[in-house]
């Protein structure tokens, strides 16, 4: 079977929007991975920014207290003080995660949290774009769970995490069933 080298009319039209579609696809993925790049460059300063302004106290060990401590000399209790550095205060865009999660009164998706504390900032007027919102709140979240402790992931089923307040876990470190994703 022979096959001709020219492409008809209806064979040029067929590629050209296979090509376009492509291109569209490709140019996706192209945005897509910018924001990924400007996030990760975003948090990797911010983790370079901590640990430049970190004292050599943050980095010691914390000093465990026995009974015998309770008289010890108020300069020794002052020198046991400086080990601990001072949680980071919370913004405006942390109160927004914060609040959010203790209205809901449960384990809150990811998604959730992002619509109802774009619905505080634009009411607060420090809403910008999208894209900026999105990515403060991601550092903030990033900051409540793992620097400051003031939440937890919870695992579950689909993409992403939910989170949820450290008193709404037992004693095994489950979170306990009133406070589980519905």
């Amino acid at each position: 079977m022979k096959y001709s080298s020219k492409l008809n009319e209806f064979d040029i039209l067929d590629l050209l929007n296979e090509y376009h579609s492509e291109l569209r696809k490709l140019k996706h993925k192209v945005d897509f991975v910018k924001d990924k790049v400007a996030e990760l460059e975003q948090q990797y300063s911010t983790i370079k920014k901590i640990k430049s302004s970190a004292t050599p106290y943050a980095k010691a060990e914390p000093i465990e207290t026995t009974t015998s401590d309770k008289a010890a000399p108020k300069a020794e209790v002052d020198d046991e003080k400086k080990g601990k550095r001072k949680p980071y205060p919370l913004s405006d865009w942390d109160k927004f995660i914060m609040e959010t999660i203790q209205e809901k009164n449960r384990a809150t998706l990811s998604k959730e949290i992002y619509e109802a504390v774009k619905e505080k900032a634009l009411n607060a007027k420090i809403f910008t774009t999208d894209e900026k919102s999105k990515s403060k709140i991601n550092q903030c979240l990033v900051k409540l769970t793992n620097r400051r402790e003031d939440l937890k992931k919870v695992n579950h089923k689909g993409r992403g995490f939910a989170y949820a307040l450290p008193i709404w876990y037992d004693d095994r470190n489950r979170l306990m069933k009133e406070y589980k994703l519905k």
